[in-house]
Parts: structure tokens; C-alpha cells; sequence
């Protein structure tokens, strides 16, 4: 067995390293700072780059230095930090983070150390997937291979329980991530059933709620809002996520901040907590029973619940694995550690089979992928994502498709588009690009028949090949490059249903739903054309138009709109999600429009998610100084779908900019 493979769990909070020790026993490694974990954040000093718990502590003293939480922007193309006229990818500063803990380990092991098994949200796409490796090899590791976060924790849990024969359903909630896999042990094989998460869901919701919360008791207390103010808000999340950690084990807690010589000093008991995050601990429920219902399973079915992840820590949520499951969950690992330890086994596996030695110990697992990989079609005046491998098929895994052919004399390339996702609608989908096979045979046109096939390898990394069946040769292909936009190749064919959600609390009376009917009125006049249509929601008062492409009846509806109670956005989106239903090739756009803070802000988020996850798009649009941008910025589909207005005049222009937007899709 050799020694120079470390298997990493790169987290959202905290990352963690271990190997497997001299006597086959994986362990984790401590990092300089003798910490078994550590903080993944980068502070920017000068010249240097420091990583961890003196970063993370530097967050107050220098906010524009430090960046957090950078795995939720793994593969995002558009995400940078800048510093000194500097922009830094998100894979780029994993990379740092990587570096950091393989130099404590070469350290700490004296020797060098330069593969690793690096391990990832099961719910990671293709692109966080392949920014996941790209970090790695910058921070000079051979990447042996990415390993589902769930299935590494099982690893831990079937090396603790050598000759189990049961059906695990691991709950992973750490700081960023949410992942919920079930799984079957049978001594040494490890079979994944299905899996479901969502990316954006971890510790850190519950950290906002509570800074959320102080932030709202601070401003009523003083007049003054410490999140205007970056150095004061990272302290006030220090402070809230102390008191998060502390009611882990105590009933209450004390919160004392200050800001600009104000304090504030408040008990939150544990129920309050609860209260808060309601929500949050709703979507992993929901999460969970739907993963239960893609294995066809019910809880009574599943021996044992195996929690990885620190956030798995708080009460309330092992009490809802208690209620759900009915026992106990299992305590036999370290739900902070357990990731990286199986991570460490596998890498201890994989390296020893690189060098043609026998591996330490004989497992074998079998994991699934967590999206389904489709490509693009045109039918019948649309484009659909016709799925070639589905949602929880195992991996590795490959489909192939002979039915391919050209269609004009002497063509040598063949287009396609390849789409990540459930929803019918591939714009709805996550595009992994558009390929370009090229050096087919020149015939006439019908003459050449093509097979594709398309993989997802051990890693859940899409791969994908052509070839031409006469000859038996393989097409070679690349990335088209940028000739033809995705977007711009839908326009005219893709049908769109727009909600227009309106806030008709109390607030809104007199001049400000005035200003509000006028802009939408301006809005939908914009908006309405070929294949277009239109609903209004109002919330409180619900459907007050439902969808449809005649004027005079949403003028009519739009000046119907009357302010009459409180501010149930999450009512108001779950009744434009029952009104616009997912049907194939249509867009669905949900456009909100708010003067304040709803009453139901967790409930709210888990309607969001609802819309988003089923391939809907959320924009929202704050008016007057109540509103809470960082709220409706969480609900918002992308950054640029927030838009916040402070007077009438620019309400009007903000509706009239996106109907022409809309408009031109």
C-alpha cells in the first residue's frame, strides 16, 4: 500500500484530510494549526494567501479581503473575487484551500503527498463536478477521483460495521450542501439506490435566519442596520453562528453585539431558534421523503440513518429524524470527519490499483448520478430535452443512439446540444454546452449514418462520442465556439406563461399600489405577443387573472388590485406555481413585486425552491426602503433578477427594462 494518497472533503465551511495509516485504520490529519478540520476561507494579506481559522477570524478586520463560502459557486462561469486588479475563479481559490491542506500533510506525514480522492456534493452537476477536479490538479494533486459526499460517509460507516447487511439512508447537511442518499451495505458492496439535494441549502441558511433575526431586533432597538455595513455584518454572523453552535447543547443563549457603540443583548431560547428555521428543516423533510419515493421505499424500510455533515448536530433536526423514522439515528461516526475518512479508504484503494498492489481492503461501491442527461430536439415547432440517461442510473453508465443521420448533401459536422436536468424544457435545464462532431465522410445528403454515445464516468463527469457507422470511424469533436447561442437558438419557438405577483399588504395603500397598477399595466402591455401569456397573482387575495393574452381582462384585473391585509408571499407563490403548471417547451417566468418583508420568509424560500428546482424563474423587484434586498435577492433565480426601486419613476422603467427583456427571449 503506498502512503502518498490523502482523500479530502473539500467543504463549504470547513474542509477536512485524511489518509489511511501504516496499519490500514483511516485517519484524519491535523492541519499546522494542530485543528482536525479546517475553515474554508481565504484571506488575501498583501502577497500572501492564508487559509482558515486565522482567515476566517480576519473576516471582521479586513471584510474585502476574505472570501467565504466558495464551493456555491464551484463552476459558476460567472462568479469572481477581486483583489489587487486581480479576479479569482471559484476553483481557483479551492485551489488554495487544497494547497493549504496538502502542505500540512507533507508536513505532518514527512513525506510527499500528491493524489487524492477529493469528495463532492452527490447533487453536484457536471460543471462543479469538473471545476472540483480542475482545483484539485492546480493544487498540484493527481485527482484519483471525485467520490459523492453520501457514499464516502458510507464507506466510514460499513469500515465501523464490518459485514452489515443494511439499507442506510445517509442525511448529509453540512455548512453549504444538502445531499440525502439511500444506500445499501452487504458486506463489502456498496450499492447507492437513488439520491437528491439541493446545492444551495446547508448551515449557513440557519446561520442567516438567526443573523436575519438579530439584525431586525437591532434595527427596532437602534435605528440602524448592521448590514449595511460589511465589517459589521460579518461580526454580527460570528456572533449568531457562536449562538447557533451553543444551543446544540444548551436551551438558551445569550446574543450580545454591538454596533457603532450600540448593543444589543438578547436571549434566544432553542425554540426561538426552531421557530426561525422552520423552513429550512421543511425542504430537507421534503427532500428526503422524496428521495424515499425515487427508491420506491417508505421509512419503515430503511435499518439505519447515518448522519454526516456538522449542521446534523443541532437537535432539531435529529428530532426530525427521529419523528420521521421512528429511531434513533446512528452515532457510530463523526459527522464532521466521517466524509474525509471514507474519502481516505477509497483513496488508499484507488492509488494501491495505480501501482498494482493489493488494496487495503476489498470494497466495492456502486453510486448513481444525481441529474439525468439529456439532449436537445426540435418537434413539432419546439425544443424538448429528450433524457438519454436517467435521474439515479448507475454509474459508470453509457446509452447509445443510432438513429442519427445527415441532412444536406456533403455534410461533414453534426450539432448537438447536451442539457442537464428533469424539466421537458431544455432551456429550463442546465446547458453543458454545445458539441461540434466534425470529419464525417462527404455523401449525399441521408447516406450517413452516426451513433452517439453518451457517458457518465466513474466521477459523474459527462463524457460523450460519435460515430460514423459506415466506416467504423470515431468523429472527433469540440466545443462550438460560441458561433451560436443556446438562447438565441430557442428564440421564437419556445412559448412563455408569466405570473405577475403583487403585494397587496397593507403598506401598499394610496400612491404606492397606484404606482404599482401603472407598472404593471406598463409591464404587461410590453410583455404580451406570439405565444405569450399572462397571469396576476395578488398576495393576500390570490388569483386575480389567470393566464391569458387578452389585454382588456389583465388591464381590468391589474386595476382590481387592492391592499387588504398582511404579506403571505409564500401563499402568493405557491398559487402561481398551481396556476402555471410545467408543460414541455414553456417558459415560466414568476415576476414579484414587494414593499416589505413577508410574513412567512422561510415557507417563502421553500416555494422558491419549489419553482426553481422544476425549472421556473423567479425575478424579484423591492420597492421603498423596507424592503430586505438580501431576502429577495435568496429568492431571486440569478443576481441580475433582483432589482430594488425607490420611487414610482423608477419602478416604471425597472418593469418596462424587463418586459423588453422578456420580450426579446
Amino acid at each position: 500500500m503506498t502512503s502518498r494518497a490523502v482523500g479530502i472533503d473539500l467543504g463549504t465551511t470547513f474542509s477536512a484530510i485524511a489518509h489511511v495509516n501504516k496499519f490500514g485504520v483511516p485517519e484524519i490529519i491535523h492541519n499546522s494549526e494542530g485543528e482536525r478540520i479546517t475553515p474554508s476561507v481565504v484571506l488575501f494579506e498583501n502577497d500572501d494567501v492564508i487559509i482558515g481559522t486565522y482567515a476566517r477570524n480576519a473576516a471582521v478586520a479586513y471584510p474585502e479581503q476574505v472570501v467565504e463560502f466558495v464551493k456555491r459557486y464551484m463552476g459558476d462561469e460567472d462568479f469572481a473575487f477581486e483583489y489587487r486588479g486581480e479576479a479569482y475563479s471559484a476553483e481557483k481559490l479551492s485551489s488554495f484551500i487544497l494547497a493549504k491542506l496538502k502542505h500540512d500533510a507533507e508536513i505532518r506525514l514527512g513525506h510527499k503527498v500528491d493524489q487524492a480522492v477529493i469528495t463532492v456534493p452527490a447533487y453536484f452537476g457536471d460543471k462543479q463536478r469538473r471545476a472540483t477536479k480542475r482545483a484539485g490538479e492546480l493544487a498540484g494533486f493527481n485527482v484519483l477521483a471525485l467520490l459523492n459526499e453520501p457514499t464516502a460517509a458510507s464507506y466510514a460507516y460499513g469500515l465501523a460495521n464490518p459485514g452489515v447487511d443494511k439499507r442506510l439512508l445517509v442525511f448529509d447537511l453540512g455548512g453549504g450542501t444538502f445531499d440525502v442518499s439511500i444506500v445499501h451495505i452487504r458486506g463489502t458492496e456498496i450499492t447507492v439506490i437513488a439520491t437528491t439535494g439541493d446545492h444551495q441549502l446547508g448551515g449557513k441558511e440557519w446561520d442567516d435566519s438567526m443573523i436575519r433575526y438579530a439584525a431586525e431586533q437591532f434595527r427596532v432597538r437602534h435605528g440602524i442596520d448592521p448590514l449595511d455595513d460589511l465589517a459589521a455584518y460579518h461580526d454580527l454572523r460570528q456572533k449568531c453562528v457562536s449562538v447557533k453552535l451553543a444551543l446544540s447543547k444548551l436551551p438558551k443563549r445569550q446574543l450580545f453585539y454591538d454596533c457603532n457603540g450600540k448593543i444589543l443583548r438578547v436571549e434566544i431560547p432553542r425554540e426561538k431558534f426552531v421557530d426561525l428555521t422552520v423552513g429550512l428543516l421543511q425542504r430537507c423533510e421534503a427532500l428526503t421523503r422524496d428521495v424515499l419515493d425515487d427508491a420506491k421505499m417508505k421509512p419503515d424500510d430503511i435499518d439505519t440513518v447515518v448522519l454526516a455533515g456538522g449542521s446534523t448536530r443541532m437537535p432539531m433536526v435529529r428530532d426530525m429524524i427521529r419523528r420521521l423514522f421512528n429511531k434513533e439515528p446512528a452515532t457510530d461516526i463523526n459527522p464532521d470527519e466521517c466524509v474525509a475518512l471514507g474519502a481516505a479508504l477509497t483513496a488508499a484503494i484507488e492509488s494501491s490499483r495505480l501501482a498494482g498492489e493489493a488494496p487495503p481492503v476489498d470494497i466495492r461501491t456502486h453510486d448513481v448520478t444525481s441529474h439525468s442527461l439529456g439532449m436537445v430536439v426540435y418537434r413539432d415547432g419546439r425544443l424538448y430535452n429528450s433524457r438519454i440517461i436517467e435521474r439515479n442510473s448507475r454509474i459508470p453508465c453509457e446509452r447509445t443512439r443510432d438513429d442519427y443521420v445527415t441532412t444536406h448533401d456533403g455534410q461533414s459536422t453534426v450539432d448537438l446540444w447536451l442539457v442537464q436536468g428533469e424539466n421537458p424544457d431544455p432551456l429550463e435545464c442546465n446547458v453543458l454546452g454545445h458539441f461540434e462532431f466534425y470529419g464525417i465522410p462527404i455523401r449525399p445528403a441521408g447516406r450517413s449514418r452516426l451513433a452517439v454515445t453518451f457517458r457518465y464516468n466513474a466521477n459523474g463527469i459527462v463524457e460523450v462520442e460519435a460515430m460514423d457507422l459506415d466506416s467504423g470511424q470515431t468523429l472527433a469533436h469540440r466545443l462550438a465556439a460560441g458561433a451560436v447561442n443556446f438562447d438565441e437558438l430557442a428564440r421564437d419557438r419556445a412559448p412563455m406563461s408569466i405570473a405577475l405577483l403583487v403585494d397587496c399588504s397593507g403598506s401598499m395603500y394610496g400612491k404606492n399600489i397606484e404606482d404599482a397598477r401603472s407598472a404593471a399595466v406598463a409591464f404587461v402591455e410590453r410583455t404580451l405577443g406570439p405565444n405569450r401569456q399572462v397571469a396576476v397573482v395578488a398576495f393576500p387575495g390570490g388569483v386575480v387573472c389567470p393566464l391569458t393574452s387578452d389585454l382588456r381582462k389583465l388591464r381590468e384585473s391589474v386595476g382590481d388590485l387592492t391592499p387588504i391585509g398582511s404579506t403571505p408571499l409564500a401563499e402568493g407563490l405557491g398559487t402561481a406555481r398551481d396556476l402555471m403548471k410545467s408543460r414541455a417547451g414553456v417558459q415560466r417566468v414568476f415576476v414579484m413585486l414587494t414593499d416589505g418583508h413577508p410574513d412567512d420568509p422561510e415557507a417563502a424560500q421553500t416555494e422558491a425552491h419549489r419553482i426553481r428546482s422544476q425549472g421556473g424563474r423567479i425575478v424579484t423587484i423591492g420597492v421603498g426602503q423596507q424592503v430586505r434586498p438580501e431576502f429577495l435577492r435568496s429568492l431571486a433565480s440569478r443576481p441580475e433578477d433582483y432589482h430594488f426601486c425607490s420611487d414610482s419613476v423608477e419602478l416604471q422603467g425597472t418593469f418596462i427594462n424587463l418586459a423588453t427583456e422578456l420580450a426579446g427571449v
